[in-house]
């Protein structure tokens, strides 16, 4: 998919569940979305706030589809507003149509769903940890858990062990070691990664700056971790990598279409059995463990 319309949740939705419908259609047993797919990233606009609460109710929508074309779905990142209540300090009160008004009494979360194909099922969320720094200040990070990994049923009485991350997350090695420490195997990644609209002076340095970062991160993630990393960008760039097998299809900047790619669980095993990098995880003499431990605190 490219980049979503702003604010434009039904029409976006409506692309979504178009592709989901093809990628179903062809065998497919994991669709990812991108992050921000439903209302963009215009967090400048007034309106902005109020789209992000609607887009929260097509998660039932995705669930249904789920349910209906027996296939699992990561609807990118749906951003929740979060309202807090206050608590009036004695011999005072609180305004409630004021605060209704007032943007601070909200807390914004960029949030990640796995959602379980059949079922419909909400098997994990993810709420984004690592802010790029024109998000901070107007979302809150889920600083305050750790990474944790989850079993997907595969068709058969096979599982997978799947981790989420979220855009901007993917330039941490450690976001990818607390995951592969608890056994993931594959690592989804919802993206809104700028490839051109970024800083002028990166620009002048090199044109395609993001587009060698994204292909060489995407794929390192890939080998040095034994794992599969479905990255899924608005802005192009999207793509599947693997260990030993590097890079399985991507798509150019701003490109809109679909990628299908296999992820063989037994490349996975071969890459382990090769580089050996969760046995020295789990190791009692590893000497990374302290940094891990800390990290998940």
């Amino acid at each position: 998919m490219a980049r979503p319309m702003p604010l434009s949740p039904e029409e976006n939705f409506a692309k979504a569940a178009t592709n989901i419908r093809s990628a179903a259609s062809q065998g497919s047993q994991l669709a990812v979305l991108p992050e921000y797919h439903l209302t963009s990233w215009v967090p400048e606009r007034p309106d902005f706030a109020a789209s992000c609460a609607e887009s929260v109710a097509y998660l039932p929508r995705y669930q249904a589809l789920a349910r209906e074309l027996n296939i699992h779905i990561v609807p990118g990142t749906i951003i929740e507003p979060v309202k807090h209540v206050r608590s009036a300090a004695p011999g005072t009160s609180i305004d409630s149509e004021a605060e209704a008004s007032n943007p601070l009494f909200t807390e914004l979360r960029n949030m990640t769903c796995f959602i379980a194909a059949s079922t419909g099922d909400i098997l994990s969320t993810y709420q984004k940890k690592n802010l790029w720094y024109l998000e901070r200040g107007i979302l809150t990070a889920g600083r305050h858990t750790p990474h944790k990994a989850f079993d997907v049923p595969l068709p058969g009485n096979g599982t997978m062990r799947v981790g989420m991350l979220t855009c901007w997350d993917l330039a941490f090695p450690e976001a990818f070691r607390e995951l592969v420490a608890d056994g993931a195997q594959l690592i989804v990644v919802p993206s809104y990664w700028h490839i051109n609209e970024i800083d002028p002076k990166v620009l002048a340095l090199n044109m395609k700056s993001e587009v060698a970062f994204l292909d060489s991160v995407t794929v390192a993630r890939a080998y040095e971790n034994t794992c599969a990393v479905a990255f899924c960008n608005s802005w192009g760039e999207s793509q599947v990598a693997m260990p030993i097998l590097g890079c399985l299809g991507k798509l150019g900047v701003e490109e809109d279409d679909m990628i299908i790619s296999e992820v063989d669980l037994n490349v996975l095993e071969v890459a382990e059995e090769h580089y050996k990098v969760r046995a020295d995880l789990q190791g009692e003499e590893w000497h990374y463990s302290r940094c891990v431990s800390q990290t998940s605190k």
